[in-house]
């Protein structure tokens, strides 16, 4: 009985050398270690990190066969990349297994991707924080390359972390905002004052500038999202010589303190020559608004993005738009929220011709745009003409276009056809660029006369990508595409 218990064991035993040989045999064990593990790394990767549940990690890798958990245990290069969403209920085994992972990582660069699982409420946090899995990661602190925080507004998150602000050696982009209510005692931050590679430093809603300290000087991008305020931001250009990217939302127009402000961030223009792009956000608008550059030069700036309530303010988005004007690499310029009337957005266009791409989003109000107005001015034969480099426009916002839908199949005529046979004419010089995308989006009623849908259908066979939608609700929508 006991020689006929043992048959079936041995044979298992047997069945299972046989499959390892098989799996030895399968065409990714026979790769070289290098691209083996390019390919483990890049389905690490392909996944989306957002939600609870992360189904490709190097534990389920580790799960399909002894020769794949063998490779994937001994190649830390696989355990460098952490998306942790932060779960109350797996809040124990998170931490054990986080444990687990940074043993494996033996020393190698790593990106962090920390937040809280979006199905639980913050409020669960609020009594027990998770300090373990912070002090887990402040321990290998100089290991961190990329790290993305979003932790609760809470004193003990931010203390459990901050030892780290002596030892991030690698360190070169940073992200971190805060979740739940927002507490004044915990918005300042200075984590990473001392990182000497910092490059990128992404602020999210929970910090003001003035309550972070950074290695201003050596940043080449920066961003952020909160409440900012003119001279903040004319000092962080002075402080950020060496800046190429930078983005600022719902910046207010108003000064900190009239008594304390440092008028020589005014009286100095900052020196910004690496600047490629710039993003301003307004949330108001006033004549202190206009002082927010000055008369500052920008030989590299290529890509300009604004919004805000422009529609009573032409005089002050004129007087921001006049520091564009001697950039001669800028290209692409987005100006969103809202503007009073084509006349004033002609006029801010006649200020960047060197534009090649062009966005246009207004809210939807009591302004005609897009009219015939402005739509002479993109056309000959007006004598001065508007945007002759423009090679991709964008429109989305209110228009009277239904009423000069001729103008705009004229305007695409001779931009997209008539330019490129001017351009190729024996001693000829082309004044325009061929114009090779048009999208635009509104609400507004839009109607295309055969003729006109005919002329357009034929531009778009010759190559013009073309796009008009109207979401207008008592009409289905006519595209050209």
């Amino acid at each position: 009985m006991e020689q006929a218990r043992a048959l079936p064991r041995e044979q298992s035993k047997e069945l299972l050398q046989l499959y390892s040989k098989l799996n030895s045999l399968s065409p990714i064990d026979r790769l070289p270690s290098e691209i083996k593990t390019e390919i483990f790394h890049n389905a690490l990767l392909s996944e989306d990190f957002h939600g609870e549940d992360l189904p490709v990690t190097p534990f389920f890798l580790g799960k399909i066969c002894q020769g794949w958990r063998n490779f994937v245990w001994s190649c830390p290069v696989l355990w460098t990349i952490i998306h942790l969403c932060l779960s109350k209920r797996r809040y124990e085994s998170q931490t054990n297994l986080l444990r687990e992972w940074l043993s494996r990582t033996a020393g190698c660069a790593l990106s962090i991707h920390l937040t809280l699982v979006d199905s639980e409420p913050w409020q669960i946090w609020t009594p027990e924080p998770p300090k373990e899995i912070l002090v887990a990661f402040a321990s290998v602190s100089t290991q961190w390359k990329e790290v993305e925080f979003f932790i609760l507004d809470n004193r003990d998150y931010l203390d459990a972390i901050s030892v780290a602000k002596t030892s991030l050696p690698l360190l070169t982009t940073a992200t971190v905002g805060l979740l739940g209510p927002v507490n004044s005692v915990t918005r300042k931050i200075d984590l990473f004052s001392m990182a000497p590679q910092l490059s990128a430093l992404h602020l999210y809603p929970g910090f003001y500038l003035d309550t972070v300290t950074a290695p201003w000087h050596q940043l080449r991008e920066f961003s952020h999202s909160e409440s900012s305020t003119v001279d903040e931001i004319r000092e962080f250009l002075h402080k950020a010589p060496n800046i190429v990217r930078c983005s600022f939302n719902d910046i207010d127009s108003a000064m900190l303190n009239s008594k304390l402000l440092n008028l020589d961030l005014f009286d100095r223009s900052p020196m910004l020559e690496y600047l490629e792009y710039l993003e301003f956000s307004f949330c108001s608008v006033n004549t202190k608004s206009t002082r927010i550059l000055g008369p500052v030069k920008l030989p590299s700036l290529r890509e300009i993005s604004l919004s805000g309530p422009f529609d009573s303010s032409l005089p002050i988005l004129n007087s921001i738009m006049t520091s564009f004007h001697s950039s001669p690499l800028l290209e692409k310029f987005t100006l969103g929220g809202s503007i009073s009337s084509d006349h004033d957005l002609i006029r801010v266009l006649e200020k960047i011709p060197s534009i090649r791409d062009l966005c246009l989003s207004f809210h939807a109000g009591q302004y005609e745009l897009l009219t015939n107005e402005l739509l002479q001015r993109l056309c000959p034969p007006h004598e001065n003409m508007l945007l002759p480099n423009l090679r991709s426009l964008t429109y989305d916002g209110p228009t009277t276009l239904n009423y000069h839908m001729h103008l705009l199949r004229d305007v695409l005529v001779y931009r997209f056809r008539q330019s490129t046979l001017h351009s190729t004419e024996l001693h000829s010089e082309s004044r325009t660029s061929q114009i090779r995308s048009v999208t635009v989006i509104t609400a507004d009623k839009l109607d295309i006369g055969p003729d006109i849908q005919h002329d357009l259908d034929t531009l778009v066979r010759e190559g013009l990508a073309l796009s008009l939608t109207s979401t207008w609700t008592f009409r289905k929508p006519r595209f050209v595409a």
